[in-house]
């Protein structure tokens, strides 16, 4: 059956609807052509465009390409409504994958599930399966706001296939008894190494404890409150510290200082007063300033970590992270119940404190079998 048309140009049919869209300063109306290869094509380009328009965008938004308009929802609408943590991640894909993509330069309105394809096609020779999962999220709850807030009258993903991910085997990242001895000991020796020592034994995360000040720490009943969290973001096109709320509820909380590491923790605070000229000390001083006495970088924290366990010789592939790991490790070996040991980590779900308990190693299982011989004495 011939498809119907209406319309011809250059030896070829089309059908074209036609909308008013505003008026002139006359009073006169404003129309405006949508052509299609059938009448519900042309009808979906109208659809989508009045859709626009009654939303309070110009009458050109259109020509607006998915990168600009990408951008502008992640950095206006989405930063306000999104944990730090989260914006940081959806930040760091849109920079690395997303801002410079072949979708970039398309008009948000052209594009279809086979552009979509080509584009998590084509990052799987840049990225991993697993990390395509984690932009085609993103690029969901994009399209679904373009949807919610009459942008669009559909979103291109519904027939996307994603890859299939490996499965990934579970592995234990905590540092061995004798990397955190090497790990104290070049602490004892240069102070500079402290702040991964105080990591290793409160399970703070990194934003965690780039942004704890003097005014966190309770000396009086050896206690650390944790409550906010700080992250370096491209913002309108300046890379500054930003700090926020504490990842959920349960990271607000209160972490006990263990008694042989308060010595180690005065030390360091004195020595920071020196090296910042802090006198007297304010409760806003930040416990773990950069060299320059403001907040310190992730990726710089991270790096001296990387370098100091390739001096000392620790096991490959060991980050920051791993020091949180190590200190819920501790905690199983140590008999601390799962509820317990998932309020020091300020865990939202005990579930994620469970996975840790999992990767106690298998001396200590002989070791926690062992008390059950006291039955047969």
């Amino acid at each position: 059956m011939p498809r119907k048309t209406n319309f011809s140009v250059n030896g070829s049919d089309y059908y074209r609807v036609t909308a008013t869209i505003g008026k002139k300063e006359d009073g006169k109306p404003i129309r405006k052509q949508f052509y299609g290869e059938s009448k519900k094509a042309a009808e979906l380009k109208r659809d989508e465009y009045l859709a626009g328009i009654r939303q309070g965008l110009s009458v050109d938004y259109q020509k607006n390409t998915f990168g600009i308009a990408f951008r502008h929802w992640l950095e206006h609408v989405q930063r306000h409504s999104i944990k730090l943590s989260t914006y940081t991640k959806y930040e760091s894909f849109h920079r690395l994958y997303i801002a410079e993509c072949g979708l970039a330069g398309m008009r948000l309105i052209d594009i279809k599930a086979s552009n979509i394809q080509a584009f998590y096609n084509g990052l799987l020779d840049k990225t991993t399966a697993k990390n395509v999962h984690q932009i085609h999220k993103l690029l969901k709850v994009f399209f679904g706001y373009c949807l919610k807030a009459d942008i669009l009258i559909r979103t291109p993903l519904l027939a996307v296939e994603l890859p299939k991910v490996p499965k990934e085997s579970e592995t234990n990242t905590a540092l061995s008894d004798s990397d955190i001895e090497k790990l104290v000991k070049a602490c004892k020796e240069d102070m500079k190494y402290f702040p991964f020592v105080f990591a290793c034994f409160t399970g703070l995360r990194s934003g965690e404890l780039l942004a704890l000040t003097f005014k966190d720490l309770d000396f009086k009943e050896d206690m650390i409150s944790v409550n906010k969290s700080v992250g370096y973001l491209n913002v309108d096109g300046e890379f500054k510290p930003i700090v926020s709320d504490a990842k959920t509820a349960a990271s607000i909380r209160r972490v006990p200082i263990l008694a042989e590491i308060k010595p180690l923790l005065l030390s360091h605070i004195s020595n920071a007063r020196q090296i910042h000229r802090v006198l007297p000390i304010s409760g806003d001083f930040l416990l773990f300033p950069s060299s320059a006495g403001i907040y310190r970088e992730h990726s710089n924290f991270l790096q001296a970590f990387k370098r100091l366990c390739d001096r000392l010789g620790i096991e490959e592939g060991r980050t920051i992270h791993s020091l949180r790991h190590t200190f819920c490790t501790i905690l199983a070996r140590q008999g601390v119940s799962l509820l317990d040991a998932s309020r020091l980590m300020g865990h939202s779900n005990v579930n994620i404190t469970a996975k840790i308990y999992s990767h106690v190693s298998d001396a200590d299982k002989k070791n926690a079998v062992q008390k059950l011989a006291a039955y047969f004495n």
